[in-house]
This record gives C-alpha cells, sequence and structure tokens, in this order.
C-alpha cells in the first residue's frame, strides 16, 4: 500500500498505465527473441550435426546413428561422457540447447517479476486504490465510500441470498467490495463468480454466473419484505433450480409475466412488494441491461445483479484511463437505476 499516491491525477495514472504497456509489449516479445538468439548461437557454435548430414545425406547410416544418439544423449549423456568424439558432439548440442532454454526462461523470469510486474502493480494499486474511488466521490449522491480488495460475500451468504446459480463452492470467487450510500442508501457491491465441474475429465469450471452483486439495505423501516420475494429474467430459469423459493405468482401484469419469472414465500408479501410502478422500473432495468437480471427482496434489503454487470474495479491496462473512467461513471447508472427500485419500494403505502 506504499505505493499508493496520496492524489494521483488522471494524466499520471495514464503515464503509469501507458509504462506498464509498454513493459507487457516487451515481455511478449522478449521469450521468443531470447530462445531465437540463445538457440540460433547454439547452433552456429555447434555445426557439427548440419556439416554431417549435409556431407553424407539422412540416409547415410552414420548419420542417422548420429541423430538417435542426439535424443538418446539427452538421458543418457551423463553415463556416456567419454564415449566417442561423434557422439559427444551430439550430446553437447543437446546439453547447449537445453542450457539456451533456461537461459531464456530465467531472463524471461526476472524480467517478469522485477520489471514488469512492478509496473503493472504501481498501475493497479493506485487505480484500484485511489482513481476510482475518487472518480465515484465526484459525482453526485454518492458519500461514505470504502474499498476492499478482499473483501466479498462467503459462499454460505451467496447462497442464503437465494439470487444466483450458487455452483460448487471449489469454484466460487468474490472479490472487490465497495460499500457505501448512495443518496443516502446504504448499498454494498461485490464482485462474484460461479461454477461447477464442466466434466469429468476437465480442470476447468464451467461459469454459471460473472458479475456484481448489488446489496441494497435499511431503506425504509415501514417496507419489510416478510421472506424471499425473487424477480429474474424467464432467460435464467433454467440456471436457478435450487435457489428459487417454493412459490410460483402470476402478477395482473402480462407483459411483465412474459419477461419475468416470480417466486416468493408469500403470495400476500410479493404483491405487497410488486405494486405497478416496482415492476416498472424492473422492466426498464431489464431493458437498461444486456444480460439477465437477478432481484431479490428481503426484509429491509434488495439484493440486484445482472450477469453483465462490469466490476468497476477491473483492470484494462490496453484501454486509456479517460476512457475507463468514463465508463465508470457510465456504471453508476445501474447502480441508480437499482436504487430507484428500492426507493419506490419504500414509497408505496405502507403495511
Amino acid at each position: 500500500m506504499k505505493m499508493v499516491e496520496q492524489n494521483i491525477s488522471g494524466v499520471k495514472l495514464e503515464r503509469l498505465r501507458q509504462n506498464a504497456v509498454k513493459k507487457h509489449k516487451i515481455l511478449r516479445k522478449l521469450l521468443p527473441v531470447c530462445l531465437i538468439l540463445f538457440i540460433g548461437l547454439t547452433l552456429v557454435k555447434n555445426r557439427f550435426l548440419f556439416v554431417s548430414i549435409s556431407e553424407y545425406g539422412f540416409g547415410d547410416p552414420a548419420t542417422q546413428g548420429a541423430f538417435w544418439g542426439l535424443i538418446g544423449g539427452m538421458m543418457l549423456s551423463g553415463f556416456f561422457s567419454g564415449c566417442l568424439n561423434y557422439f559427444s558432439c551430439f550430446w553437447m548440442l543437446v546439453g547447449n540447447l537445453m542450457l539456451s532454454v533456461i537461459f531464456a526462461g530465467v531472463i524471461f523470469g526476472f524480467y517478469y517479476m522485477l520489471v514488469y510486474k512492478k509496473a503493472y502493480d504501481l498501475f493497479c494499486i493506485n487505480f484500484k486504490n485511489k482513481y476510482v474511488l475518487d472518480t465515484l466521490r465526484q459525482l453526485p449522491d454518492f458519500s461514505e465510500l470504502r474499498y476492499n480488495a478482499g473483501g466479498g460475500l462467503s459462499y454460505e451468504e451467496m447462497n442464503r441470498l437465494k439470487l444466483i446459480p450458487g455452483g460448487q463452492s471449489v469454484f466460487y470467487q468474490s472479490s472487490d467490495e465497495l460499500s457505501g450510500k448512495l443518496d443516502g442508501v446504504p448499498f454494498r457491491a461485490v464482485n462474484v463468480c460461479t461454477g461447477e465441474k464442466a466434466s469429468a475429465r476437465s480442470s476447468t469450471p464451467k461459469i454459471l454466473f460473472e458479475g456484481q452483486v448489488i446489496v441494497f439495505s435499511y431503506f425504509d423501516n415501514r417496507k419489510i419484505s416478510e421472506g424471499f420475494v425473487q424477480v429474474f429474467s424467464k432467460k435464467a430459469l433454467s440456471k436457478l433450480r435450487e435457489t428459487r423459493v417454493p412459490l410460483p405468482i402470476q402478477t395482473e401484469n402480462s407483459v411483465f409475466n412474459e419477461n419475468f419469472a416470480v417466486f416468493a414465500e408469500n403470495e400476500q408479501n410479493a404483491f405487497y412488494i410488486l405494486t405497478p410502478q416496482v415492476m416498472e422500473q424492473i422492466t426498464a432495468f431489464q431493458e437498461a441491461m444486456e444480460g439477465n437480471v437477478y432481484l431479490s427482496f428481503s426484509e429491509k434489503s434488495l439484493y440486484v445483479t445482472c450477469s453483465q454487470l462490469r466490476n468497476p474495479f477491473h483492470i484494462y491496462i490496453d484501454i486509456p484511463v479517460e476512457e475507463q473512467r468514463q465508463k465508470i461513471a457510465g456504471d453508476t447508472a445501474i447502480l441508480r437505476s437499482a436504487k430507484e427500485i428500492l426507493i419506490r419500494a419504500g414509497q408505496s403505502s405502507p403495511k
């Protein structure tokens, strides 16, 4: 955290980003260049194989023996160092080629750890811990903002929310916790990724959900949802069999019913929460999103997310800082839209 600037401008952060980009371009070229250079020098130094092939041809028994001696020498050179000079040349060539690969790898590793990673980390730390928060603090209605890179929702807490496909705990990830108030309404936003084992042979998980989960709470003490009321895009239903509460609800809005599926623990409570104004805002929220929408009302809180909801703390070193700042500002429209759903729920007549 010592590398974080107390106040960093977009111009200075852009210079840090460009420096990281420059180091990354060098990193991508470094390993193949080193391999070509060292292997080329090794082959120039050890011309014996090529001289033998060009002089006798590969069909010559001696040349074939030398070739297979090259392969055998990779495993047995330590035991046959006293063999004929003819084969020793090939064993030496193999050893030199292996050293070339090792030297190239060492140089790549040193550059990655001491040069590129240092430049990348410097940009990331300042971007996440200062610039994003400073950008949000300059926008109207945000206050008391806090950021915790390692914070998030536990797997057990996420399953209790009954909001998104849970997947398996071994593949669950949550980080980049942002908390604060938006127009006086407390909120918490975290990045979440859930998955499950794709197949018995594959170690790569099948991603079920990846995006931000936003929690708004304590909006109106007069409005409390007695149990969960869930609203899901109908396209997401196939992934949500284990997270649905038992009672399916049909609202009086036929257009809403065509696009969303509603589940609740209590039918009366569902109609109490899903007023015409709330359903109108949920529909507007869905139209603004590219992916499936997931909503869950519980007690005084609203849990909302979309599978395409961008994490404002994600680092893009290939995108200029100013463009990323504009994206961060654009992401607040999603927060504001979700908050408006909550506020409208609280503005309805008391139960």
